[in-house]
């Protein structure tokens, strides 16, 4: 038992690092910066090669990147209440249950429901 609370108390501390670590603003900066050069200096590149399919190729990888660049700005913080977070709380309260039912109780707190297809 010591053992797994030890294991569980290091894996609450590298949650906590992850938490409270903010990304720097000049990754995020320079992410933005680079997508934004490269989708714009794209379209000279293949102009040549493509021709009239430039413009759509170029959407293309352009939304591939702006969805990169904004799931990046997603994955900064794991940790909340909003609807992309980690579902902490449904989590903490399925390991509650199972603990309980293996120390043999049998009055145990309901499941946390999903609220319009998210878990909190």
């Amino acid at each position: 038992m010591d053992e797994r609370l030890t294991s569980m108390t290091v894996v609450l501390a590298a949650c906590e690092r992850i938490h409270y670590t903010p990304l720097p603003f000049a990754y995020t900066l320079l992410v933005h910066r680079t997508t934004y050069l490269y989708c714009f200096m794209l379209p000279f590149g293949l102009v040549s090669s493509l021709g009239w399919a430039t413009p759509f190729v170029c959407a293309v990888i352009a939304y591939t990147f702006f969805g990169l660049d904004a799931l990046s700005e997603e994955l900064e913080s794991p940790f909340g209440l909003a609807a992309n977070n980690l579902p902490l709380s449904a989590l903490s309260r399925t390991i509650e249950i199972n603990l309980l039912e293996a120390l043999g109780e049998t009055d145990l707190p309901p499941d946390i429901k999903s609220k319009n297809g998210y878990l909190q």
